[in-house]
This record gives structure tokens, C-alpha cells and sequence, in this order.
């Protein structure tokens, strides 16, 4: 019969260095979690301005050239939200 004993040493230098590593780690998820946040909170700010002009103008028309610049103020914000998403998708981890 043989046993095995296996002996695994943490000094004390290594358990605090795990600690700050883990503490920075909750603080980088915390503040993903706040630009998520933010960035559903500008989504739904430029989405609400969109209905809120829609049912202003209801039945309006605009001149063609007022008309395509307020959709291009959309198109450029939804882009500028676009691109937030897929920079925060690109680099946030799964949890």
C-alpha cells in the first residue's frame, strides 16, 4: 500500500497579491456593469427622442433638407450606440 501526500505552500506575499487582483477584478465587473447601464440609458434616451419627434411630426412634413438632418442626427446617434455595444462586446468577458 502507498499513500501520496501532496503539500502546496501559499506564502503570505501571494495571498495578498490574489487579494488585490480579485478586488480589482470586482471593481472592473462594477464598472462594466455601470457603462451597461449607462449605455441601455443613452439606447433608450435617443429611442424616446425618436418617438417623441415621430408623433410631433405626425402628419407634418418637412422640407427634404430639414428631413434628412434629422435623420442623419438619428442614424449617426444609433451608429455612435452601435459602435459602444460592439467595443463593450468585443471586450467584456463572459461571466
Amino acid at each position: 500500500m502507498s499513500f501520496r501526500i501532496d503539500v502546496y505552500h501559499h506564502d503570505q506575499h501571494t495571498d495578498v497579491l490574489l487579494e488585490e487582483l480579485m478586488s480589482t477584478l470586482d471593481e472592473v465587473i462594477a464598472l462594466v456593469t455601470d457603462e451597461n447601464t449607462k449605455l441601455d440609458s443613452v439606447i433608450a434616451l435617443i429611442d424616446g427622442l425618436k418617438a417623441q419627434l415621430d408623433e410631433v411630426l405626425s402628419g407634418a412634413s418637412l422640407p427634404p433638407a430639414v428631413q434628412a438632418k434629422v435623420d442623419a442626427v438619428f442614424a449617426a446617434a444609433n451608429a455612435n450606440a452601435a459602435k459602444i455595444v460592439d467595443a463593450l462586446d468585443t471586450t467584456t468577458p463572459t461571466p
